[in-house]
């Protein structure tokens, strides 16, 4: 088996990303009824936010591929889940929600982000802009209700990853290396992702620009229940490098700058917001241990790349034992990952299982 594997592997190459031009098969047809989430109104928690030297979640990998289940939710401080499953996906959309401001619910406790990649003007970055909209709505709910059948115990929650700002090889007018989708067409996205029962991860790729400027343009779609945001830290340049030559890095203080306004956002609307961020080497996000865990803010390190199955497993297994751990992620390139593609049966049989699992 491939885990004993994973013990003889001394060393990994370095993984490259590469743009998608191919469309997966679907699974079979199958769907999922709304569930109604809510919880009892009970006095605020404290919303102050600790240092932490150690990964917020304790976590042990194994050798075997036994999961361990995650803890049904129960109606007590936590919300209530009924999933139902039944024989197609064309009615499947997301849960009602009741939400009490000043009093925010868990995310990916209860539900699990299973997401097409790509940016709406094209460009070939991923699955999602290979074929039209309704086309990927369609098939991305397919590939979530696989991961549903094999983990009842969270929502499998079908998810465009929309790329809303796009690293470029050469320098724009204002010399950034990057340029941004028009607000127009990213606001048309999540609006048809409330109507199609698909959530929305927002995804950065500033390369020059300041992330802050670059968060602000897109912060307001964020109080959206299902709508979640990412960085790419391949993507965070310095003045002097440039998407595709030099491999960017994110310093831990400008990711807790982002999660101090998710925290608030959070707090405002009545459920946690989910910030991701993708690595594949460790110097692209420089000292984890100053990672700060916001009580409202659930922290996705996604392990990124083109590579072997093997090779991404490695790397999933080591961001859960490092500092600022709270949730896993990981990414599938459908063209450029080596065969066999890591398929939901196994990532569902890792210890943790994955919160998040991005296509590309």
């Amino acid at each position: 088996m491939w885990w004993g594997v994973l013990l003889l592997v001394a060393c990994k190459p370095s993984p490259t990303l590469a743009p998608l031009a191919s469309v997966p098969t679907a699974a079979p047809a199958a769907s999922t009824a709304p569930l109604v989430l809510s919880r009892s109104p009970t006095e605020a928690p404290s919303a102050t936010p600790t240092p932490t030297d150690t990964p917020t979640s304790t976590v042990t990998p194994t050798e075997t591929a036994t999961a361990t289940p995650s803890p049904t939710p129960t109606p007590t401080d936590t919300p209530t889940v009924e999933p139902s499953i039944t024989p197609s996906t064309d009615s499947l959309s997301l849960p009602a929600l009741v939400l009490v401001p000043s009093q925010p619910i868990p995310y990916l406790e209860t539900f699990r982000l299973v997401t097409y990649y790509g940016s709406p003007d094209g460009g070939g970055l991923g699955i999602l802009d290979a074929n039209p909209r309704e086309v990927m709505a369609r098939d991305v709910r397919r590939m979530a209700y696989r991961y549903q059948v094999r983990s009842p115990d969270r929502f499998a929650v079908p998810a465009f990853h929309i790329v809303t700002t796009v690293a470029d090889s050469q320098p724009g007018s204002d010399g950034n290396y990057s340029h941004q989708v028009e607000m127009e067409i990213v606001e048309d996205w999540v609006s048809a992702a409330n109507e199609t029962g698909t959530a929305v991860i927002i995804d950065i790729q500033p390369a020059r620009a300041d992330i802050q400027e670059e968060y602000d343009r897109v912060k307001h779609l964020l109080r959206h229940p299902h709508v979640h945001l990412a960085l790419d830290s391949e993507y965070v340049m310095t003045d002097e490098q440039v998407p595709g030559q030099h491999l960017g890095q994110i310093h831990a203080d400008q990711i807790n700058a982002l999660q101090a306004q998710l925290n608030e956002i959070a707090l405002e609307i009545g459920i946690n917001r989910v910030l991701i961020v993708h690595q594949f080497e460790d110097e692209m996000v420089v000292e984890k241990e100053k990672l700060i865990d916001y009580p409202y803010v659930e922290l996705v390190i996604d392990a990124d790349g083109v590579s072997s199955g093997l090779i991404k497993l490695m790397d999933y297994f080591q961001y859960a034992e490092e500092p600022g751990f709270e949730y896993g992620g990981i990414k599938i390139f459908f063209k450029y990952d080596d065969e066999p593609l890591l398929a939901p049966e196994e990532l569902m049989q890792l210890d943790p299982p994955p919160a998040l699992v991005v296509y590309q």
